[in-house]
């Protein structure tokens, strides 16, 4: 899609600004209808340049935008967890996009250390969220749910290091942005939501927007660049 960049530019901009000022004069219900809106916007740009072959990637985007929907009943322990399922869902089709391109991916000792530093340090950190946020839990389901929710966020993570480092290119840049967006804005979201810290919807929105946007400069990007790699990446 020609001259993507600056509109993509110009959305960012205009939605952050708008979602901010939300945010800080209005409750949570507007906030929650502006982030369906944003995503809304976000999805037209995304269907103009989401190419026929991306079917997981386009499951994916709708399914965040399904969650977001959901949420504007969050309160209600059902919605809670219908919620919960969408995004995992969600990332779970991000995975299977990109699960064909690293797959045999090599890699040397020092590089499996660190996949597996990073790992754990994740793994530990989602055990400490859980526990800060033990006490907002409504049952064992939606306990178990926020468990698959954070392994599924971490498997996304570790496919999108693979990704960028078998490709480092332009396209895989972008999904990494993409994932640390999405991922940042849920972990900005819990701690905002389940430990009462307001202060944090700021960075869930900004993260959010800017995780978006990425997936939309991902998708154009995707097929065009033809994610071609060399052995001496591998």
């Amino acid at each position: 899609m020609k001259r993507l960049n600056p509109i993509l530019g110009i959305s960012g901009i205009v939605l952050v600004v708008l979602n901010f000022f939300i945010i800080s004069q209005f409750g949570l219900m507007e906030s929650r209808w502006l982030r369906v809106i944003s995503i809304f916007l976000c999805g037209i740009i995304f269907i103009k340049v989401c190419k026929r072959n991306e079917a997981f990637l386009l499951l994916g985007f709708l399914l965040l935008l399904l969650a977001d929907i959901l949420m504007l009943n969050y309160e209600d322990p059902l919605f809670k967890k219908l919620t919960f399922g969408a995004v995992i869902l969600a990332y779970v089709a991000f995975i299977l996009h990109v699960r064909p391109f690293v797959k045999n991916l090599k890699a040397n000792f020092f590089q499996k250390v660190l996949f597996a530093l990073v790992l754990a340090i994740n793994s530990i950190m989602l055990f400490l969220l859980v526990d800060m946020v033990e006490g907002g839990m409504d049952d064992d389901t939606h306990t178990l749910l926020f468990f698959l929710y954070g392994f599924a966020m971490i498997c996304l993570m570790i496919f999108a290091y693979s990704f960028n480092h078998r490709y480092s290119n332009r396209a895989s840049f972008f999904f990494v942005c993409a994932v640390l967006g999405l991922i940042f804005s849920d972990i900005s979201g819990f701690i905002s939501y389940y430990l009462k810290v307001e202060e944090f919807y700021y960075p869930d929105r900004l993260f959010y927007i800017l995780g978006l946007l990425s997936l939309v400069k991902f998708s154009d990007l995707d097929t065009s660049e033809g994610l071609q790699y060399s052995e001496d990446m591998l």
